[in-house]
């Protein structure tokens, strides 16, 4: 899921904090004596959210293993697609790695803000830190990416396990300055995360000659592992945060166990999901050290300072002069600022003024299930269809359902539908996009085009952070991105239909199924 989904969703818990602060400063003594009663009847009820679970969880159950229980009746052939033993257990190594990563990802987003909250910095100070870390991200990104491509992947993979983990280690620091340098690195670990694994992913794929088709099943199965990820990290972190509370471990300048940010060293409460979360990179990072291989971009390129120069500019120039890898990064922009502005603003589009709180856990649960249920879709959609051409549709589609909270910004119960086939598109668009990306991007700059590509991405995300846009705007501005990314999709279509030979430079196979040219 770029800055990470989880990363995202603290930013919404910036956004939403600010807003209550802001009410409540607005309101008199007076007027919370005279404020209006809740009204159970008004916005999601609790029977809703658990319908409409219920019903996520049996679509993914249907597209996960409907299909299987169907060909197990026709057929005896349990290598569905011909796909050899020796990719399916390179697949799992893979798959292994990539969700122990994610893992790690997600157990930190639920209590980011949180743990700064109780550690007694202002709503001010809180936002500067999210800040830095989505600043970071755009402004080292890049450089992390060329460095990958330069000195490897699978160091670069490392070096994404031991950044993330330190970012960890700084959040039981009840220091201000500690913090920020957390923020910076969690910052440039974000970038590595989405682009380092992918790269290596994709470049061994092609050195064991393994059929390019069966890259896709990999994209897929790694979406759809990465939404029941996040329910159990979700979970366990919940579980795991309320095992004991949280404690001075070393003391600081003032000695106190009071919530002053002074420099002493926390232990439990709110830090546990982190330690959690650099067990699992830990975990990770001894699979990738005893199973991967390393794989480079360019061997041609010159190292140190002058290889990464080199990176960056053979990536700018590669943008200038392919069409089709300029399309492909503007798409992925669209799209990915438009489901980060849905991660900002989902809470308070489904929560209703005068109405109890929906069960918001239960309803990030059904979304997760629902893109779960969106990769599957996308392989029953690549059998017949590539997904340059399939993408078209689905884009506009998704516009449409962001549109619900702005025509119907009453209707609860039409927004919730409409969200959740939304993340269904999500589901649907990673694994489309990465079998694209693949395909259009030369393995030699892999990871620098990747980052670059984040660059206008981390922007928009900035400037959502930073606006105070209401929430209906928000929506409207989504669905304008998304309908661009569609137009954008439909220019890289018939790029790749009339340009067929700059795959084969690329050293793609175009006749591939999955590319449609």
């Amino acid at each position: 899921s770029s800055l990470s989904k989880s990363s995202l969703i603290l930013a919404a818990q910036i956004k939403s904090s600010a807003r209550r602060e802001e009410h409540c400063c607005q309101r008199t003594k007076m007027d919370l004596e005279d404020a209006p009663q809740e009204d159970p009847d008004a916005g999601l009820s609790v029977g809703t959210v658990h319908a409409a679970f219920i019903l996520s969880a049996a679509v993914a159950v249907a597209l996960t293993f409907g299909k299987d229980l169907i060909k197990g009746k026709l057929s005896t052939n349990s290598d569905v697609g011909g796909q050899t033993p020796q990719f399916k257990a390179f697949q799992r190594t893979y798959l292994t790695v990539y969700l122990l990563m994610m893992a790690g990802d997600w157990l930190q987003g639920p209590y980011m803000y949180a743990l700064y909250d109780a550690y007694g910095f202002k709503h001010e100070e809180i936002a500067a830190l999210f800040v830095a870390g989505f600043g970071s991200s755009m402004l080292f990104g890049t450089v992390a990416g060329s460095l990958a491509d330069t000195l490897g992947r699978k160091r670069g993979a490392l070096a994404y396990v031991v950044v993330y983990a330190a970012s960890c280690v700084t959040k039981h620091w009840r220091s201000y300055e500690v913090l920020m340098f957390g923020r910076v690195l969690g910052g440039i670990a974000t970038s590595l995360l989405f682009s380092v694994f992918d790269s290596w992913l994709v470049a061994e794929h092609a050195s064991r000659g393994f059929e390019p088709a069966w890259l896709s099943t990999t994209f897929a199965n790694a979406q759809a592992g990465n939404s029941i990820v996040a329910i159990l990290s979700g979970v366990f972190g919940e579980w795991i945060a309320g095992t004991t509370p949280m404690r001075v471990l070393v003391a600081g300048s003032t000695g106190g166990e009071d919530a002053a940010p002074d420099g002493a060293i926390m232990w439990g409460g709110y830090c546990l999901p982190f330690d959690a979360a650099a067990v699992f990179l830990l975990i990770g990072g001894f699979v990738i050290m005893t199973t991967w291989n390393e794989n480079y971009g360019d061997t041609k390129q010159s190292s140190g300072a002058d290889g990464l120069r080199e990176s960056l500019t053979k990536g700018l120039l590669l943008l200038a002069r392919d069409r089709r890898v300029l399309l492909v990064g503007l798409v992925c922009s669209c799209f990915e600022a438009a489901m980060y502005a849905f991660v900002f603003e989902w809470t308070p589009a489904l929560t209703a003024a005068n109405a109890p709180r929906p069960p918001y856990g239960e309803i990030f649960a059904a979304m997760m299930l629902c893109c779960a249920a969106g990769t599957r879709l996308f392989g029953f959609l690549a059998e017949s269809r590539g997904p340059e051409d399939f993408a078209r549709p689905l884009f506009v589609v998704a516009s449409l359902f962001l549109l619900a909270p702005v025509v119907a910004p009453s209707n609860y119960v039409l927004a919730l539908v409409a969200f959740l086939l939304f993340e269904g598109v999500v589901g649907c668009y990673f694994p489309a996009l990465g079998t694209l990306k693949s395909k259009i991007v030369p393995d030699a700059q892999r990871s620098t085009i990747y980052n670059i590509f984040r660059v206008p991405l981390n922007v928009l995300v900035l400037l959502v952070l930073l606006s105070k846009l209401p929430t209906q705007t928000v929506f409207a501005v989504s669905a304008l991105l998304l309908l661009s990314a569609a137009i954008l999709q439909h220019m890289l279509f018939a790029a790749m239909r009339g340009h067929a030979d700059v795959l084969d430079a690329h050293g793609v196979d175009a006749k591939d199924p999955l590319v449609s040219v």
